[in-house]
C-alpha cells in the first residue's frame, strides 16, 4: 500500500510548484517520484506540457515581435531556471499600444497573454517560456560581453519580405519616432542600423543614415535613420505602424541601464540579462 504525503510534505510540495521548482527538481528535492509529485503539480500549475507553442504561420507578427525585442527587449533566466522575456515601455505614453500590441501580436503568436507589471513611470509586461527565447535566438544575437542594446543585430540576412515588413514595424515602434512630419529610427547598436538601412533598400525607401556623437561619457552615440519625405507615406502604407503619435523626440527611450538599476531588487522580475 503506498503511504501518503505527510501535511508537511505536501506543504513542501506546494511551496516549491508556487516558487517556479521544475518538476525534476522537486521530485530531487522531495525524493519522491514522478508519479506522485506530478499528480500535486497539475493540480496548482495545469500540465505541464502546456507549454507556449510558437504561432510560425504569420511572419509579418514574428518580425515585429523580433524588432520590438531588439529595441525594447531583455532575458533574464532565473535561480529555478525559468526563462523570462520582458518587453518594457511607458507608462503614461504607450498603454494604449501595448494593449493593441498584446491583443493584435502578442496573444495570436502565443496564444497567452503575458504577465503586466506597473513600476512608476514604466509597464513592464513579460512570458516566461524557453520556446520563446529560442524563436528570439532564431533570430538575434549580441555581445555578451556587452550591454544588448549596444550590440544586438539579426544573425543573418532574412530573404522574407514579410517578417522583414513586420521587423521593420517593431523596430519603428520601439526605438522609432513617427509622426505627420518625421519617420527616424534610432538605435545605439550600428550593426542593427545597418540591418534597417538594408531592408529599407530592398524595399526601395530613401533614407539617410547620422551618427549624434553622445557628449557624456556615460552614453553611447546614437545611429538615427532618416526617412526621406518622398518616401515616408510609401514606408508608412507598407509596414503600418501601431505606435504612431509620439510627443517626444527620437531617442533610445529605455535603456538597458535603467532597467536593471531600477529593476534589480525585485525578486519577481529577477534581473535582466542584456
Amino acid at each position: 500500500m503506498k503511504k501518503r504525503l505527510s501535511n508537511n510534505e505536501l506543504n513542501n510540495i506546494k511551496r516549491l510548484i508556487n516558487q517556479n521548482y521544475t518538476l525534476n527538481q522537486i521530485c530531487k528535492i522531495q525524493n519522491k517520484s514522478k508519479t506522485t509529485i506530478y499528480y500535486h503539480y497539475n493540480k496548482i500549475k495545469g500540465k505541464i506540457t502546456n507549454q507556449i507553442q510558437i504561432n510560425n504561420n504569420n511572419d509579418i507578427l514574428i518580425g515585429e515581435f523580433i524588432g520590438l525585442y531588439a529595441g525594447d527587449g531583455y532575458y533574464y533566466k532565473t535561480k529555478n531556471y525559468i526563462h523570462r522575456i520582458y518587453l518594457c515601455f511607458n507608462k503614461e505614453k504607450e498603454s494604449i499600444y501595448v494593449d493593441d500590441l498584446i491583443k493584435n501580436n502578442l496573444f495570436i503568436l502565443f496564444n497567452k497573454t503575458p504577465y503586466k507589471i506597473v513600476r512608476e513611470n514604466r509597464l513592464i509586461i513579460y512570458y516566461n517560456s524557453i520556446n520563446i527565447k529560442k524563436l528570439i535566438d532564431t533570430y538575434l544575437e549580441w555581445d555578451t560581453n556587452q550591454r544588448k542594446t549596444y550590440t544586438i543585430r539579426l544573425k543573418k540576412k532574412i530573404n522574407n519580405l514579410e517578417f522583414n515588413i513586420g521587423f521593420l514595424r517593431g523596430c519603428l515602434d520601439s526605438d522609432g519616432y513617427v509622426n505627420q512630419f518625421k519617420i527616424i529610427f534610432s538605435s545605439v547598436s550600428k550593426i542593427l542600423i545597418q540591418d534597417i538601412a538594408n531592408i529599407l533598400s530592398n524595399l526601395e525607401i530613401k533614407h539617410s543614415i547620422y551618427k549624434y556623437k553622445e557628449k557624456r561619457t556615460n552614453r553611447k552615440d546614437i545611429y538615427h535613420i532618416y526617412i526621406k519625405k518622398s518616401s515616408q507615406n510609401k514606408l508608412i502604407n507598407i509596414i503600418n505602424p501601431r505606435n504612431k503619435k509620439r510627443n517626444a523626440p527620437a531617442e533610445i527611450r529605455i535603456s538597458g541601464d535603467n532597467f536593471m538599476n531600477y529593476h534589480h531588487s525585485d525578486t519577481r522580475l529577477g534581473r535582466p540579462q542584456s
